[in-house]
């Protein structure tokens, strides 16, 4: 009976597994900003999102989103914790399948994408982000384009990585607009974002939510 009702509950969602990375050098002070910062954010994606997310065993979490969205909140949470004060890297795996919408309790959440996130987590070393599905129309269009993108997001500097983000956070996303915020020159801001090529992100994110459209729609 138990198995019938979960498959009746489940949906295609995305999970997305994190933990932070040399998290055990920090001082406790730093660790516990570093936490708060992380949990500021989840909050900020629960509200604006309808995500749901748990923080576990100190430096590890799960975010539950819509799969479209997953590469875009995986990589505003990486820009966060790597320009953020203290500074520090994370890991993750984005896991898309069928699971249970975890309500309020992502913990006791089960099904397909929890375990692919997992144990694609498991298995990444270092810093970074990868993704894992059984869909093989997916993975074939999109696991070796999100190596190249980790790869351009690692090469980011602590600035690049400020602005860049300030960029997909904002809702006016003008230059003007950003460097008020940013307490920065107009063309500082021009100049940081066309180093950072942040075309190249804003592609592979939309080339990613609409590749989950297209491979995952019946």
């Amino acid at each position: 009976m138990k198995s019938t009702e979960n498959a009746e509950n489940s949906a295609l969602i995305a999970v997305i597994t994190g933990d932070l990375v040399g998290s055990s050098k920090l001082s406790g002070e730093a660790f516990s900003q570093v936490i708060l910062n992380l949990e500021r954010l989840l909050k900020s994606f629960r509200a604006r999102y309808d995500a749901a997310f748990d923080i576990f065993r100190g430096d590890s979490f799960q975010l539950v989103v819509a799969p479209p969205l997953a590469a875009r909140l995986a990589t505003i949470i990486d820009l966060s914790l790597r320009s953020g004060e203290p500074a520090v890297a994370v890991r993750q795996c984005i896991g898309i399948g069928s699971g249970e919408p975890p309500g309020q309790n992502v913990k006791t959440a089960t099904g397909e994408a929890y375990a692919l996130s997992g144990h694609g987590l498991d298995k990444l070393k270092g810093r970074g982000l990868t993704i894992a599905s059984t869909n093989t129309a997916f993975m074939e269009h999109c696991e070796l384009l999100t190596r190249f993108f980790d790869s351009h997001l690692e090469r980011l500097t602590s600035t690049q990585a400020q602005v860049v983000l300030a960029y997909l956070m904002a809702d006016n996303k003008s230059h003007e607009h950003l460097a008020r915020v940013l307490d920065k020159k107009r063309s500082n801001v021009t100049r940081i974002l066309n180093t950072s090529q942040y075309h190249l992100i804003t592609d592979y994110l939309a080339h990613f939510a609409a590749q989950v459209k297209k491979d995952f729609t019946p």
